[in-house]
């Protein structure tokens, strides 16, 4: 396929609550993944992994992860960032090497996305301000992003994202009415465009929210929530039973502002994070992907005709048919000339043909659906309280306030997961009941029972290798050493010369009519059919006396059809 050119680039942020725990992976949950599949880039934070964890890959993308080390208190992992890359993008992405497990840097190079100039990207983690880790650090994390901040800014341009936990309300981002006339300034001070104002539904800020708020003076970078298409009231990012607040945020260079396209914050689904919204955005950009490398799945075969023991009558009666005899007179009197194409052409007439008669009398399987594959606790009734629970998140979003709504919304979540706790107990306990009886019982259903629950657990789809690569592969294989390639060359001439001569033509002849039916009567039925749908007992039932004195006798009437109307005029 021919190359993609691309003219935006969509992201997204994400406070996960944790990627993985006893209940369930989001690695390999079809929601999940179906709900970040549309991204370029996505960042995440809290991912509550280490780095034995050993996830590089997550569906489409490449995953690039900064974990911090276990407590010593629980012996768990907390906080943890992570980039996600499509892999069509992946060698014009760079991961910057890190000074802090709580901040992540990544750089876009503009030649590929067609930038002024480079871009730097960094999702933040930054802990609420009384959590004892907070507590217990050497050096401030604003204080480090300051810095970092800083730096890159001489190079390039700058977006930051992440959850903050600091609440800014709408308080200006930019100085007001800043101008050069009013001080004695250097020449090349940049001033601070007046843009429009920001909105918020959150109306309180703190002390962190100042510091961020300096952070984007200082730095002139300008925050979205609030000011850009999408978002223009500035809505909840975090939903908790104390109440819902703003604390993510997605901040750009003030020079780069007007290539957002939109900013958007979606509903809360409690089933992707714990308490926070995806953050989505679009930013203009110009670069070309090969379609190859974007999509490596396989379309699905259309679904076989049943045949039954009524089929051969039904399809030689179609055969018969008006229309079908038509096409097949046709295809008679055309004539295929002895080139690729004239044959290529032939063989999709008759193909059609073929289908046609099969359309107007047999049954086809009906396409199934793909259902989406759930753990094997996860029955209906999980099933049916998670999609109640979803929907009545969209409810939440919209009214944060209303305690019934809030107190209806944490009572359906309490009840979920202490039912997805319960079924999945109730899973383990079977398990263990089955190993148990089949141990002595049924060894063979023993190990088949083990083998199954290793497969389920160790699915890697780390190894899906693009077609073009497959392509290059194997052409690669094929390419002579420079050393053959005069020999095979004189090798080639000699063949030409030999089939121009004719030594040999007891082959040379045109197939009968009595070696194509032989050679159909060796087919055997009740075969699958190949991809044109087209089976070895539609063929041989094609073979049928009547349908040839049909379609001669159509040809016939036509002629006599013909002579009458010459005669009338």
């Amino acid at each position: 396929m021919s190359p993609r050119t691309v003219t935006s680039l969509k992201m997204c942020f994400l406070n996960l609550g944790g990627l993985m725990n006893k209940e369930g992976n989001k690695t390999d949950d079809p929601l999940f993944l179906n709900k970040i599949d549309k991204y370029d880039l996505a960042f995440f934070a809290e991912t509550h992994i280490g780095y034995e964890s050993n996830i590089h890959r997550i569906g489409p993308f490449n995953c690039y992860n900064v974990c911090r080390p276990k407590t010593r208190a629980n012996n768990r992992f907390f906080g943890g960032l992570a980039v996600l890359v499509k892999k069509n993008i992946k060698p014009y992405v760079k991961i910057l090497k890190n000074t802090c497990t709580d901040i992540m840097w990544i750089k876009l190079e503009k030649d590929f996305f067609g930038f002024q100039k480079d871009l730097y990207m960094c999702v933040v983690y930054n802990p609420p301000s009384m959590s004892s880790y907070t507590q217990g650090l050497d050096r401030d994390i604003t204080e480090c992003l300051e810095q970092e901040t800083a730096k890159y800014m001489k190079m390039g341009n700058v977006l930051l994202c992440g959850d903050f936990n600091a609440r800014i309300a709408n308080s200006p981002d930019y100085i007001l009415n800043d101008d050069q006339s009013y001080l004695p300034l250097f020449d090349n001070y940049p001033i601070d465009k007046q843009i429009l104002k920001r909105q918020s539904s959150d109306t309180t800020i703190d002390s962190r929210g100042k510091s961020l708020l300096d952070l984007c003076i200082l730095n002139q970078l300008r925050i979205l929530n609030g000011r850009v298409l999408g978002d223009v009231f500035g809505k909840y990012t975090c939903y908790t039973p104390n109440g819902s607040s703003v604390v993510d945020y997605v901040m750009v260079s003030e020079s780069i502002l007007d290539q957002i396209l939109y900013f958007y914050v979606h509903n809360f689904m409690p089933t992707i994070s714990d308490c926070h919204c995806i953050l989505e955005w679009e930013m203009s950009s110009k670069f070309t992907v090969d379609d190859n490398d974007c999509n490596i799945n396989m379309f699905d075969k259309s679904p076989n005709f049943i045949w039954s023991d009524e089929s051969p009558t039904n399809f030689q009666t179609a055969l018969l048919l008006p229309d079908i005899q038509t096409q097949i007179d046709t295809f008679n009197k055309s004539i295929i000339k002895e080139s690729q194409s004239s044959v290529d052409e032939a063989a999709a007439e008759l193909s059609h043909i073929f289908l046609s008669a099969a359309t107007n009398s047999l049954k086809r399987n009906k396409l199934r659906n793909k259902k989406i594959k759930t753990k094997k606790w996860f029955d209906g009734d999980l099933y049916h309280l998670r999609n109640k629970l979803i929907s009545y998140g969209k409810i939440y979003s919209k009214f944060p306030y209303d305690p019934l709504v809030r107190g209806h919304y944490y009572k359906l979540n309490k009840q979920y997961s202490k039912l997805r706790k319960f079924k999945y107990k109730e899973y383990k306990k079977s398990l263990v009941e089955q190993l148990q009886n089949l141990h002595d019982d049924n060894p063979k259903s023993y190990w088949k029972l083990i083998n199954d629950l290793k497969n389920n657990d160790n699915k890697d789809h780390s190894s899906a290798v693009a077609p073009s690569v497959w392509v290059s592969h194997f052409n690669g294989l094929y390419q002579l050493h420079e050393s053959f390639k005069e020999r095979v060359a004189k090798l080639e001439k000699k063949l030409d010369n030999l089939e121009k001569n004719v030594c040999f033509n007891n082959l040379d002849k045109l197939i009968t009519e009595k070696e194509i039916s032989f050679a159909i009567s060796k087919l055997r039925c009740n075969k699958s059919p190949g991809l044109d749908n087209i089976s070895n007992n539609m063929i041989k039932h094609s073979q049928n006396p009547e349908i040839k004195y049909q379609s001669n006798s159509v040809r016939k009437s036509t002629i006599i059809d013909i002579q009458k109307h010459i005669d009338v005029d």
